[in-house]
């Protein structure tokens, strides 16, 4: 799998939270953290074998932020109410 492969995979993974900003955060993390990776003389394929399927961190991404896939698009109301 390649870097871009992997953001198309965690970006699709993560569109069910109907958050762009949630998205967009993560889609900058893990783009970064790839390059610095790979800068500290990573290969890509193990830098990609190391992060796995991006399905797995968006779903670990979605339950930390509180979204429930039974409701996608909602947040659950412990996460609301954190924020009244």
């Amino acid at each position: 799998m390649t870097k871009e492969e992997f953001l198309d995979g965690l970006r699709r993974a993560l569109l069910s939270t109907g958050s762009p900003s949630l998205i967009e955060e993560n889609m900058r993390f893990y783009s970064s953290y790839i390059d610095e990776e790979i800068s500290k003389g990573k290969s890509p394929d193990d830098v990609m074998e190391e992060l796995g399927d991006p399905r797995l961190i968006a779903n670990s991404i979605k339950t930390a932020a509180g979204y429930d896939e039974e409701f996608a698009g909602t947040v659950v109301e412990s996460e609301e109410r954190e924020y009244e």
